[in-house]
């Protein structure tokens, strides 16, 4: 999306640099890292860095935490992450994910992709007449990436365990023992609660798992069709976005058209449309769409591969991707997914740095920081909670220990 005007004054001309100069970009300055990332940061944080220079890294990411740099995670950490088997892997996961990320998070992806569907409809269609107001990305917690929802934890139980406590539940106490609920949704169940989560609450991981394998197998199909069908890049391009288009958001465009008045032939000129302009212009609304854009850059590199076999993985590490890059201002993926979005210009258009190599972020980081400085206001995220609360989590054990003793 073009760059739009920004009157945010800055320390410096290093800190402007990083002020909201796209209209997608969150207002703090921003670094979405991939699963891998936060993986290769754990072990560091265990003393058992697994390359050299990951040690280096986590000091300068724990450094512009503290600055005020923001790393949100998005709903695919939360998948990705209840994918580990062992939960004490698991907790060592999420306690640097939340040490480092302050429980950050990006808004749904509907939510945002909503966003970005009208902002398009207007510039393109003239529907709605008004520009879409900003969309802040950023919120905190798991009902934040999920519901667009802050919500603190609530306390239940008998009568006179909760009067035990009364007195000691001050705000910041609730917002911390909130903080530690976070933790404990992040690193999943005890492997001994899940036969009671099973029976008593309906808990069935095994949901996500058969949304990934239906959203897979629509793309292996598509792997077959083009066996027997060898294809330019530039149609195979076409064909993608009109799949992805049809197969992941056809449901959103379809609401949005019909709240607005509109008929689906306006996205090809309708019927006045000279002859052979409606593919192109077609492609062109979508690629509008940053975050299909970049999603339909990185399957067309994947499906060109053909040595290339399809995973779970590659539909999450993609959703990740497509949806961080018009919202934070640097991301840190895999090497393929880089190049793919590199070769089409995703970072120039979105104002996105992106990167491959985990060390080059103690070079990156540094004036994100100046930056988050000089923005001010609240530095993790949690002043929705209770102003100038600390990120401290609280165990409801710790509460009960500390009854007494808690200011």
């Amino acid at each position: 999306m073009r760059p739009i005007d920004t009157t945010l004054t800055m320390e410096s001309s290093i800190a402007m640099s990083y002020a909201q100069q796209y209209e997608f970009h969150a207002k703090r300055p921003s670094v979405y890292l991939d699963q891998w990332v936060w993986v290769r940061l754990a072990k560091a944080a265990a003393g058992e860095p697994r390359e050299t220079g990951d040690d280096l890294v986590l000091k300068a990411v724990e450094s512009a935490r503290d600055a005020g740099v923001a790393f949100p995670l998005s709903s695919t950490h939360y998948i990705e992450t209840s994918r580990v088997r062992s939960h004490r892997q698991r907790t060592d996961l999420a306690n640097v994910m939340g040490s480092i990320s302050h429980f950050r998070t990006l808004r749904p992806r509907r939510e945002l992709l909503r966003h970005q569907l009208l902002t398009v409809m207007q510039e393109i269609l003239g529907r709605p007449t008004f520009s879409p107001e900003y969309l802040e990305p950023l919120g905190v917690g798991v009902y934040w990436t999920f519901r667009s929802e802050h919500r603190r934890l609530t306390l239940h139980g008998p009568q006179e365990v909760l009067d035990a406590v009364d007195g000691s539940l001050t705000p910041d106490v609730l917002c911390r023992a909130s903080q530690w609920a976070e933790l404990q949704f992040l690193a999943g169940p005890r492997d001994e609660d899940i036969t009671k989560l099973r029976e008593q609450y309906g808990y069935r991981p095994e949901t996500t798992e058969e949304m990934g394998a239906s959203r897979l197998n629509w793309e292996e199909a598509y792997v077959g069709l083009l066996r027997d069908d060898p294809i330019t890049r530039a149609e195979l391009r076409v064909r993608v976005q009109a799949r992805e288009v049809a197969h992941e958001h056809l449901d959103l465009l379809i609401g949005l058209f019909k709240e607005y008045g509109l008929s689906l032939d306006r996205l090809t000129g309708g019927p006045s449309a000279e002859p052979g302009s409606g593919r192109p212009r077609m492609t062109a609304f979508f690629d509008a769409m940053p975050s299909v854009r970049a999603a339909v850059d990185m399957k067309v590199e994947l499906f060109r591969n053909r040595s290339n076999t399809w995973k779970v993985n590659d539909l999450y590490d993609i959703d990740a991707a497509s949806l961080a890059i018009p919202y934070c201002h640097v991301i840190v993926a895999d090497k393929a997914k880089v190049a793919a979005l590199l070769r089409t210009g995703s970072d120039k258009h979105n104002g996105t740095r992106l990167v491959r190599r985990l060390l080059d972020l103690v070079d990156i980081l540094p004036p994100m920081e100046v930056a988050a400085r000089a923005l001010g206001g609240d530095p993790i995220g949690w002043d929705w909670c209770n102003p100038g609360v600390a990120f401290e989590p609280l165990s409801p054990e710790a509460v009960f220990k500390r009854k007494g003793s808690i200011r």
